[in-house]
């Protein structure tokens, strides 16, 4: 049953509005707006109509109104004027408040009764409309998280098949996981580029799959130790190709999805240079995709501490002055100044077996 308070300084009409309304709704009757106010700040649910007079002598509705919409547990309690002027100024004011509705007096048992009838409807209304907002919040939460969790599933699948294949190459793709995660962290708090905690997650863990086209390389290719032929060197070049097209073949198959663009660029772009001079497609400068231009950094920090092209593997301070001496060629140069700015973290990470 829907609770109604009816306000009103004069005994007859508050008793007669009671009688009207007392076999339909939970009647509050009260007979001066401090009262009300007291009632309302008291009451552990607030009604869900107020009738409120305006001329009253303590307080008028007005006032009462006012202190409602500055209490967030009555702000949008639906109130209704009740008066015995005839003034469009007053009723103006009434609205301006935040009334809903004017009912003059006299009233009759058949308009007071059909007015609450229509705003009690119009309650109903928003309250189911509320609660189907909050079911499909819920569904598309539910179908959101369920994403994720494949998301992951696919990254850990590729992840326990490169593992298989290269336990050189799982091992550095789990090392740019963790370097990617404090390298976007630090981005992210420059507040220089646009990207959401959401964003941060969903490249952290994809670009873990940003060698898996070195998943369809031979063995020689995978050891790599820095004697590759020109042609398996081209061939090793291509696993930037192999990962982005079968990461296409996906994409084309359904809609634009965030997580798998993402791994495609990754796949594709993480061996472009800022000059233009990195492969497979020559890009240059912001034609690079974002993620690919940190990963870019990232990579290539890993690779110096541990594979460096067969070459002896560059302590910290080595990898670290030969991304800032290739800043504007290899590398973004905003990129590689916050890279700087959190090296020490990734030295730290390096020893840690976290």
């Amino acid at each position: 049953m829907y609770k109604v308070m009816i306000v009103d300084d004069n005994m007859t009409n508050l008793i007669m509005a009671k009688k009207i309304l007392e076999e339909i709704y939970e009647v509050v009757p009260v007979s001066a707006g401090k009262t009300a106010l007291e009632f309302l700040h008291d009451m552990p649910d607030p009604p869900d109509i107020i009738l409120l007079d305006i001329d009253m002598p303590d307080v008028n509705g007005f006032y009462v109104l006012s202190e409602m919409r500055n209490d967030p547990r009555l702000a949008d309690v639906r109130v209704i004027f009740l008066t015995a002027q005839d003034d469009p100024t007053t009723e103006v004011e009434g609205y301006y408040l935040g009334a809903v509705d004017y009912i003059k007096k006299p009233y009759t048992t058949a308009l007071l009764r059909k007015r609450l009838e229509v705003h009690v409807q119009n309650i109903e209304t928003e309250r189911k409309l509320r609660h189907y907002n909050e079911s499909l919040s819920n569904t598309l939460k539910d179908k959101v998280h369920n994403i994720v969790e494949l998301e992951f599933a696919l990254v850990e699948i590729f992840a326990s098949l490169m593992a298989g294949r290269s336990h050189m190459i799982a091992e550095h793709c789990e090392r740019v996981q963790k370097y990617m995660d404090i390298f976007l962290e630090e981005i992210m708090s420059t507040g220089r580029y646009a990207l959401a905690d959401s964003d941060r997650e969903m490249l952290v863990f994809s670009s873990k799959l940003h060698d898996m086209g070195k998943l369809c390389m031979t063995d020689r290719c995978l050891a790599d130790m820095g004697d590759l032929s020109l042609q398996e060197k081209e061939f090793n070049h291509a696993h930037t190709i192999i990962g982005a097209e079968a990461c296409k073949k996906v994409t084309e198959s359904m809609s634009r999805n965030t997580f798998l663009q993402s791994v495609y660029n990754m796949c594709r772009s993480h061996h472009e240079r800022w000059d233009g001079k990195g492969y497979p497609d020559r890009l240059m400068t912001t034609d690079i995709p974002l993620e690919a231009r940190i990963l870019a950094v990232v990579n290539s920090y890993d690779n110096f501490r541990n594979h460096n092209d067969g070459a002896d593997p560059l302590t910290h301070d080595e990898a670290v002055k030969r991304i800032s001496l290739w800043s504007g060629t290899h590398y973004d140069p905003d990129l590689v100044d916050i890279f700087l700015s959190c090296a020490e973290r990734f030295e730290y990470a390096a020893s840690s077996k976290g």
